[in-house]
């Protein structure tokens, strides 16, 4: 896709605003503190997923449908275990997953032969360190809670240069524990969707924004376990924000086990060729 106007310092400005953000309050920030390995989290992560009950990625997928059209090819950036790409390789021609974590490749592969999916190449690298020029252009480019890009500009400017027809960007708006974690720990959330906003307006392009809102249940425990990892609360700190969640009707007791209930809300910001 072409830009529709001249790129402006808007996009330097919120750049340096999410690298300044993310050095604060990102995955990555967060594991180093509490002096966990990134890939320790990549390795569980899958595990954590299969554990929640709700409609995950049921309403984000059936929107990431729509802007699909049959037989159309498919770019899914940060692609995971396959949540979006498995289920979207039966409407596309073909789909390009890029996925840097080993720990996710070998899961990804493993939902890939289960499903018996024959149109999805893996790319085992980071975005950044993708051949833009040999990768060509997909009429959908799709990236999903996947912007671990010191470099958010950079990383966007290509995005839309191999996006034939559309980029569609999905990241958070809010959830139920992000005012808590805060609140208790002074621990803030890490950059929202508006700065991805705000980057691809000064790029040059015209983002439009829907939002998603979607509930899960996890095991309390499991929760725990994963804000134990991000954003690295101690044992005294999970036990704190169990107490908060109790206090606030969060949880509820059933088949022997305490689930805590998560809302969340995703903005889905989509740029379109003219």
């Amino acid at each position: 896709m072409k830009p529709v106007r001249p790129e402006s310092t808007e996009y330097r400005e919120w750049s340096d605003a999410w690298r300044s953000h993310r050095d604060r309050s990102a995955l990555e920030t967060n594991l180093s503190r509490a002096g966990i390995p990134e890939e320790a989290f990549w390795s569980r992560y899958a595990s954590w997923v299969e554990a929640m009950r709700g409609d995950y990625p049921g309403v984000l997928l059936s929107r990431v449908h729509t802007y699909l059209a049959p037989g159309q090819t498919l770019l899914d950036i940060g692609a995971g275990a396959g949540a979006f790409a498995i289920p979207l390789a039966r409407s596309a021609s073909h789909v390009t997953a890029v996925e840097p974590s080993p720990a996710q490749i070998q899961q990804l592969r493993s939902n890939i032969d289960r499903d018996s999916v024959r149109n999805i190449t893996i790319i085992e690298r980071k975005w950044e360190d993708v051949d833009v020029e040999a990768l060509g252009p997909h009429d959908l480019v799709l990236a999903v809670h996947s912007f671990q890009m010191p470099d958010i500009a950079g990383a966007l400017r290509t995005m839309c240069q191999v996006a034939a027809h559309r980029l569609l960007l999905i990241h958070t708006a809010g959830h139920n524990l992000a005012s808590a974690i805060q609140e208790l720990f002074g621990i803030e959330p890490g950059p929202d969707y508006t700065y991805l906003c705000h980057v691809i307006h000064g790029l040059g392009y015209d983002p439009v924004i829907e939002f998603a809102d979607y509930d899960y249940e996890v095991p309390l425990d499991l929760q725990m376990d994963i804000l134990g990892y991000n954003p690295g609360l101690n044992t005294a700190q999970c036990g704190r924000l169990r107490d908060y969640a109790r206090s606030r009707g969060m949880v509820s007791e059933r088949d022997g086990n305490s689930w805590l209930r998560r809302s969340c809300r995703d903005a889905l910001i989509s740029v379109s060729s003219r």
